[in-house]
């Protein structure tokens, strides 16, 4: 839980939610990870939770690789870190999805 609010992510989530605001995965949780084991919110919206984030990583890794110059270490740096965390957010998901087959 992050020091600014006293709330959990999943209420801050369900906040956003019921405020006809779409929930930002990134804002809420520290990794996705973080996101996959939170038992407070139903496995069907972590794993959409967990899509989206996917979604806006793999669209800003697009952005970057297209406007990636070969000489520049930090944006290659950053081009890194993105995938990374889609790296991460997938091995998430697949988490997820075991879980769902699994109590199917």
């Amino acid at each position: 839980m992050s020091g600014q609010f006293d709330t959990t992510p999943a209420e801050s989530v369900q906040s956003d939610a019921q405020s006809d605001r779409a929930p930002d995965p990134r804002r809420h949780y520290a990794s996705p990870e973080d996101l996959r084991e939170d038992v407070e919110l139903a496995i069907a919206e972590r794993h959409t939770l967990l899509k989206q984030w996917k979604d806006e990583v793999d669209a800003q890794l697009a952005a970057e690789s297209e406007g990636m110059s070969a000489s520049d270490p930090i944006r290659a740096e950053a081009e890194a870190r993105l995938a990374s965390e889609a790296r991460r957010v997938s091995d998430a998901l697949s988490a997820i999805q075991s879980e769902v087959d699994a109590a199917a």
